[in-house]
């Protein structure tokens, strides 16, 4: 039967061992050697220097000055430190950078700005030690109001191009929404004017089309951006509507009125000089396409003399645009090749009579003032002027006589570049006396104009001439 080992045995063998072995007497003489060392340190130097690295940096206002006052911390350039301390071997030996704390010394911070503070550092558990020295020992913070605004919305579509013949209409680009809510530092937010909707994508664009984009950018009055990460607000997709118009150049031309039928008008307009020949209008549809021409009016041919000039104001139909920059035109007569000369017309005879009034001329003699080329009017006479007062439309004529003052037609079928300047208007008078109904009826055959002592010119048929 095995009997129990004796402990006592074991560890006199131990130490035995210990004292009897080379081996043994080196451990024992290295630990004696530690617990000596050890003894002495503490003896002969009770505090001891430590460096910890990399301690977090934490700014706390909390029932300070700058939180009295309503500022808040928006940002600052340390994020850890470095810090050389001293004290008690036995307490500050095993400390890190997990028990330790360093915040910047904040003191009467009353006004917004980047404010430089001297950095402390303690422990977090009450562990006494001294501060040899803070790297970095100071940490600039920038202080400021938090506070909240609305700003509109604009849109930013320079990479938006049109299609050929089209244009986009700038004025009338919308957002929607048109205005964002902000919170952040007071100082950033009073230098945002406004907010962009910016559209990041190069487009051409041929049709009014709404494009969507979630990139806003703030900018300031000289459209600048403002960047800043402290900017909050709620993102969103901002839709933004590009009106797109049809754009054609047209000539710009004008009517030539009462000028008779073998008057060479060409010739006139030739030297009617315009000061702008075309003009550029945009549409919001392709209707424009079908349009040539763009008028300012017309022009009675009596009106236009040796020193003619005429601005017209050009109007622009509804929902036209004018992309020409041009608000009036002004049409004037080149007369450097013409003369002005006053002829005494007496002949001066009726067209289209009513059939029920025998109607005369009572006015002997016209003065008419005529404008051409020199060649024609030198041999231009009074003889080749044919003037005409024209019945057709006449107010309705009532009563046995009757009488009033006309607007005669004057030409000239010789001469195909001279014509009549200036006002005639009613300057004929004519007058005629109701005829026998009875008789009218039973004429078999109606004559227009019976017995109706008329003027009537005798027209030679020439050969048109040209200077």
């Amino acid at each position: 039967m095995k009997t129990a080992k004796n402990p006592e045995k074991k560890r006199f063998r131990l130490f035995s061992y210990l004292f009897n072995t080379k081996m043994g007497t080196i451990i024992f003489s290295v630990i004696t050697a530690i617990f000596l060392w050890f003894s002495i340190s503490i003896s002969l130097y009770p505090t001891t220097p430590r460096t910890i690295s990399h301690i977090p940096l934490t700014v706390d206002i909390t029932g300070t000055a700058a939180e009295l006052n309503g500022y808040s911390v928006i940002d600052y350039n340390v994020e850890e430190v470095t810090v050389q301390i001293e004290g008690n071997r036995s307490q500050i030996g095993n400390l890190d950078a997990n028990d330790m704390v360093a915040t910047p010394v904040v003191e009467n911070v009353t006004s917004s700005g980047v404010k430089t503070l001297e950095i402390s550092v303690s422990s977090k558990d009450g562990t006494q030690f001294t501060v040899k020295s803070i790297s970095p020992k100071s940490v600039n913070v920038r202080f400021d109001k938090i506070i909240t605004k609305k700003y509109p919305i604009q849109d930013d579509i320079s990479k938006v191009s049109s299609a050929d013949n089209c244009i986009i209409n700038t004025d009338e680009v919308r957002v929607t929404p048109n205005e964002v809510e902000v919170s952040g530092p007071e100082t950033i937010l009073n230098r945002i004017s406004y907010a962009a909707a910016v559209i990041p994508k190069e487009r051409e664009l041929s049709a009014t089309t709404i494009l969507t984009t979630d990139q806003l950018e703030f900018r300031d009055e000289n459209d600048t951006p403002v960047q800043s990460s402290h900017l909050d607000y709620t993102l969103s997709n901002y839709a933004v509507e590009i009106p797109v118009q049809y754009t054609q150049e047209l000539n710009i031309t004008y009517q030539l009125r009462n000028v008779p039928t073998n008057f060479d008008e060409a010739y006139l307009r030739s030297i009617l000089k315009q000061s702008a020949d075309h003009i550029t209008l945009a549409a919001p549809d392709a209707n424009l396409d079908a349009e040539t021409a763009f008028s300012i009016g017309q022009l009675s041919l009596s009106d236009i003399g040796l020193n003619f000039s005429k601005d017209y104001t050009l109007e622009i139909p509804e929902n036209y645009e004018n992309l020409s920059g041009i608000t009036s035109v002004n049409l004037s007569l080149d007369s450097s090749n013409l003369v002005e000369k006053e002829f005494v017309v007496t002949d001066i005879s009726i067209m289209n009579a009513p059939t029920t009034y025998n109607m005369t001329v009572d006015t002997s003699q016209l003065t008419v003032t005529m404008i051409g080329p020199k060649s024609q009017i030198e041999q231009l006479s009074a003889a080749d002027l044919t003037v005409t007062v024209n019945l057709l439309g006449a107010p309705q004529m009532e009563g046995d006589t009757v009488s009033f003052s006309y607007t005669p037609t004057i030409s000239c079928e010789k001469w195909d570049r001279v014509w009549a300047v200036g006002d005639y208007t009613n300057k004929v008078y004519v007058k005629g006396e109701k005829v026998d109904t009875s008789t009218i009826e039973a004429t078999t055959t109606a004559v227009p104009t019976a017995n109706v002592t008329v003027a009537t010119a005798t027209v030679t048929t020439t050969k048109k001439k040209q200077s």
